[in-house]
């Protein structure tokens, strides 16, 4: 069995991946400290624009997030003027995908969000994706 602290570790060393691609994307980006409920886990800009995002990973075919994250997702992206990601990565399956908070399905308990691996790839976008729709925004 792997320990908490070892699923810390693992997504905290994703979550600096992701910064690392935004960066190439020419967008500042950095790991917000003390992300789970409180704050989201990402946060990037470029001047003009600004994204606020919860990353998530898996070896399994569906991604789950607890309910207040996207609540606190959304409200710090409100109160930032930022748009609201969610960025996926299935292990050994994908890249990372963006997927809008919407997207996801709602748990019948109603305590957690989820997306599986075949949603996520119909409805998610590349980072390629969401800078080149950011650059679009600006030029027209």
């Amino acid at each position: 069995m792997i320990s908490v602290k070892k699923i810390k570790e693992v997504g905290i060393k994703h979550e600096y991946e992701l910064v690392a691609e935004l960066k190439k994307a020419n967008y500042e980006a950095c790991r917000l400290p003390g992300s789970s409920t409180r704050n989201p886990d990402l946060i990037a800009g470029d001047g003009d624009s600004v994204f606020v995002i919860e990353a998530k990973i898996t070896t399994r075919n569906r991604i789950k997030i607890r309910k207040q994250q996207i609540k606190t997702l959304i409200k710090f992206a409100w109160k930032f003027r930022a748009e609201a990601w969610v960025a996926v990565k299935f292990i050994n399956q994908t890249k990372w995908l963006f997927i809008r908070p919407n997207a996801l399905e709602i748990s019948e308990d109603n305590k957690t969000l989820s997306i599986d691996y075949n949603t996520a790839l119909l409805k998610g976008i590349s980072i390629e994706e969401v800078v080149s729709n950011e650059l679009q925004k600006k030029i027209i």
